[in-house]
């Protein structure tokens, strides 16, 4: 009887496992296949300038200049006066210094969005995007588009597979991996990462 027992709590645990290894495979692989659905990055843009009017998936752009209207990418595009995230004005964007920088994020000449919404506590004049939906200015740290609370700017490093350390804490997507050693931690492959004490696997301690 005992031995059914142990045979069955072994089988959970390894569903368990196989469980949460396949949500993190998911979550990478969503990631990894940017871009999402309605951004500008897909063959067809949702975006359409016909008879001197501009739509977005079918939807009539009420108060968009067609004839300078300019589609840009990541669901972003802009006329002279006004810019637009998947078919909506944003208020608070100058057109004239609008640009998008990737994986999401844009700016003006004061201000830094993040899908379409600003970010306030960014500074645009020196927001630089990373990759894996990381991005810094001169004082903050964020992933997608959320300031990362305790992250230093000035010694801030992508490693890969989402994984990022700066001189006292590791991160992965965003989050402080809780007792990781950045002066001795290195991503291994396929979401495995290790420094002197213990292995990770998307950012979770498996030992």
């Amino acid at each position: 009887m005992k031995k059914i027992i142990l045979i069955v709590a072994l089988i959970c645990g390894i569903s368990v496992a196989n469980t949460y290894a396949q949500d993190n495979m998911e979550n990478l692989e969503q990631r990894s296949s940017y871009p999402r659905p309605g951004y500008g990055h897909h063959d067809h843009s949702p975006y359409l300038v016909s008879n001197n009017k501009v739509f977005y998936e079918g939807r009539e752009i009420k108060g968009a200049t067609a004839r300078k209207f300019e589609i840009l990418r990541d669901g972003y595009a802009k006329d002279t006066w006004k810019v637009f995230y998947r078919g909506v004005e944003l208020k608070d964007a100058n057109s004239h210094s609008f640009k998008v920088l990737g994986n999401g994020y844009a700016k003006d000449t004061w201000k830094v969005f993040f899908d379409g919404k600003k970010i306030d506590s960014a500074n645009a004049h020196s927001f630089t995007v990373l990759s894996d939906w990381y991005a810094k200015d001169t004082w903050n740290v964020y992933f997608d588009g959320r300031k990362i609370d305790g992250a230093k700017a000035n010694s801030f490093k992508l490693l890969k597979d989402g994984y990022a350390k700066d001189t006292w804490n590791v991160y992965f997507d965003g989050k402080k991996i809780d007792g990781a050693r950045p002066n001795s931690f290195k991503v291994l492959h396929d979401g495995y990462a290790e420094d002197t004490w213990n292995t990770y696997y998307y950012g979770r301690k498996i030992n």
